[in-house]
């Protein structure tokens, strides 16, 4: 069934995209989108403060897409908020969350929508993703990198249209049928601003018994960005890299955020098993960064006076 069936039928989707000053990849996320659309899908963009221009182009180059506007301070989560509060008031059945660097491949929406009619009214349906650029890294069900079977976790039989997903996904391409909001709320933007928002309103809607699957032919790109490393990683090794790692609101690794999820979603034992180990890892990889910077400008130093010594002694002669 295509999303124009369910037009006919009374179904409604939207579209939600945040985004912030990265006009470059929401213009590719938005001509997919435009791409797969029909007049029963509406298109938000929820822009938070961009001053990049993305606002003009926008009203320009898609006319039919919906506004929203930010200050700078929604984050990921205030920012999908803001999107849902308006799809629901505008009577959408479902609300389907992307990414600004997402790209999702002809039919994408139609194929989750005809998997959550197919699944039912409590079915939440994820999209296959994958990395531009890369044949390995797709997720189709996988835990997240904190999770115990990380590394162990097999890919599932990809034979039917439908696959039970166990670990739930992130924000990358995800219906989820307007009733769930109306019984469990929104994102916890208080809790969760920027990174993990998604994670614990999966767990919450798995709680209230929804069930997840993976629609196999419903399939989002996803364009890795430069932000995150241009922002923290290089500067790992420092103390300012070592907090950002640890403590920055743009860092998934957020140990506090991160903490808040396992300790609200898991069982004390479970908490206690995962967290500090995980954290214990995380301060010895930060360790051996630090120990390996600081070999390196040690032996640099020592390199330079070398050739300073030379270069004084030819002179000389």
């Amino acid at each position: 069934m295509t999303i124009i069936d369910s037009a006919q039928n009374g179904f409604r989707l939207a579209v939600i995209v945040p985004t912030h000053n990265r006009w470059a990849q929401a213009r590719e996320c938005l001509s997919g989108l435009v791409r797969n659309r029909n007049p029963a899908c509406e298109i938000v963009l929820v822009e938070d403060g961009c001053t990049d221009g993305t606002v003009e182009h926008c009203q320009n180059e898609f006319p039919d897409v919906h506004l929203l506007h930010g200050d700078g301070n929604l984050w990921w989560s205030g920012a999908i908020n803001m999107g849902l509060e308006y799809a629901l008031g505008r009577g959408a059945d479902a609300i389907v969350w992307l990414n600004d660097d997402n790209i999702v491949d002809s039919g994408t929406l139609s194929q989750m929508v005809a998997s959550h009619q197919r699944q039912g009214a409590r079915s939440i349906i994820c999209a296959r993703t994958k990395t531009t650029g890369s044949n390995l890294d797709e997720w189709v069900g996988g835990p997240p990198r904190w999770h115990p079977e990380f590394g162990r976790w097999s890919p599932p039989d990809l034979s039917a249209e439908d696959i039970a997903v166990e670990h739930p996904p992130g924000g990358r391409g995800v219906l989820i049928p307007a009733q769930c909001f109306r019984e469990i709320g929104l994102v916890d933007s208080r809790s969760f601003p920027h990174y993990w928002g998604d994670h614990d309103f999966h767990y919450r809607a798995r709680k209230a018994g929804y069930k997840y699957f993976v629609a196999r032919d419903a399939v989002v790109w996803n364009t890795p960005g430069k932000e995150w490393s241009a922002t923290g990683v290089n500067a790992l090794g420092s103390i300012r890299g070592t907090f950002w790692f640890l403590f920055s609101r743009r860092s998934p690794m957020n140990m506090p955020t991160l903490r808040r999820l396992l300790k609200r979603h898991l069982s004390p034992a479970e908490y206690k098993k995962i967290f500090r180990p995980l954290l214990r890892r995380h301060l010895a990889w930060l360790a051996y960064e630090w120990a390996s910077r600081k070999s390196a400008y040690k032996l640099l130093q020592s390199l330079k006076r070398r050739f300073t010594k030379s270069a004084s002694q030819n002179i000389s002669q």
